[in-house]
């Protein structure tokens, strides 16, 4: 599946209409540690590997397109997120990592709020970096392949406008705020290879 998301910046009033027209799915904590080596092979390359609660997971940057979108295949399975790191020979993904040299870079809580409106998924967080809390809320949809994904943005373009949320202001994912305020070296990097601004 490739997940297709807005990172949009809330207001209060924001917030009321979402908790007044969405359904909630519920709030959790997030504990997100993030991998890679120590030369940024793969967030250079716009591959993220993370450990969520206990399990890996992979997002791969679809290739090719421009704009104001993310637009990620999501990998869950550990023999598929050993093939996309080049790690095809080993059989287990947390005994790879360090013999790969592919090591934590990365670690932080996000206390998040779900709420579904229509077929579009609203993930409402809050993420704490020590000394610092970062706002941020993710509008996404998920299609079943590249072809869907206009479809998808102007479907989430049309929405964003329908439920009034600006949609101008440039948003940094959290791993990117996160990065520019804790390791610039990383974060310079990633400006070097065009994977952010």
């Amino acid at each position: 599946m490739i997940e297709v998301e807005k990172k949009v910046s809330l207001e209060e009033e924001d917030l009321s209409k979402i908790e007044q027209m969405g359904t909630y799915l519920g709030a959790s904590i997030i504990t997100d540690t993030y991998f890679d080596t120590p030369d940024f092979r793969y967030t250079t390359s716009d591959i993220w590997l993370r450990e969520r609660e206990a399990r890996y997971e992979l997002k791969v940057g679809v290739r090719g397109l421009s704009g104001t979108f993310d637009r990620y295949e999501e990998v869950v399975e550990e023999r598929p997120i050993l093939q996309k790191l080049g790690l095809d020979r080993e059989k287990d993904l947390s005994q790879a990592l360090p013999k790969a040299q592919i090591f934590p870079y990365a670690s932080f809580q996000t206390i998040r709020r779900k709420y579904q409106i229509d077929a579009f998924t609203l993930d409402l967080d809050l993420a704490y970096f020590d000394d610092f809390i970062y706002r941020i809320a993710e509008v996404e949809l998920m299609v079943s392949s590249e072809s869907k994904i206009p479809q998808a943005e102007e479907s989430l373009e049309e929405f964003l406008k329908y439920i009034g949320i600006n949609t101008e202001k440039k948003v940094k994912p959290k791993l990117i705020e996160f990065l520019s305020r804790k390791n610039p070296t990383h974060y310079h990097a990633l400006q070097v290879s065009g994977i952010v601004d």
